[in-house]
């Protein structure tokens, strides 16, 4: 037998779950982005995204060389490995330029460097 405690109950999930899809649809898509490392460059010297939307930056080391992207201004700091693949995500909330590098010693002087360009 259905009580009405449990009919209040469905109807209060129901309307849960309908949010939950509203709220999710609301939810800009990740951004795909790659960056591959090769000896001894960056495949693109600019990445470009939107501010306030969700990146999702696949690393690829092509290289026989260890590398390390390094994004100072989002703390992120990864080591790849010949042959690995590694994905980071971030959120960037205003427009700016922020600078990327590979931190092996003498990598960015020799031209590891790059740019992430956000647009609002």
């Amino acid at each position: 037998m259905v009580t009405s405690k449990m009919k209040k109950t469905l109807k209060t999930l129901t309307l849960l779950a309908l949010l939950s899809l509203m709220l999710a649809a609301c939810m800009p898509e990740p951004q795909h982005i790659s960056l591959t490392a090769h000896d001894i460059h960056w495949d693109v010297q600019e990445l470009h995204v939107q501010a306030n939307r969700p990146v999702e930056l696949t690393l690829y080391n092509h290289g026989a060389l260890d590398h390390a992207l390094r994004i100072p201004a989002l703390d992120v700091d990864v080591l790849l490995s010949p042959g690995d693949v590694e994905i980071v995500t971030f959120t960037i909330d205003h427009a700016t330029t922020i600078e990327f590098i590979c931190s092996i010693p003498g990598h960015d002087e020799a031209g590891m460097v790059g740019h992430i360009i956000v647009s609002p």
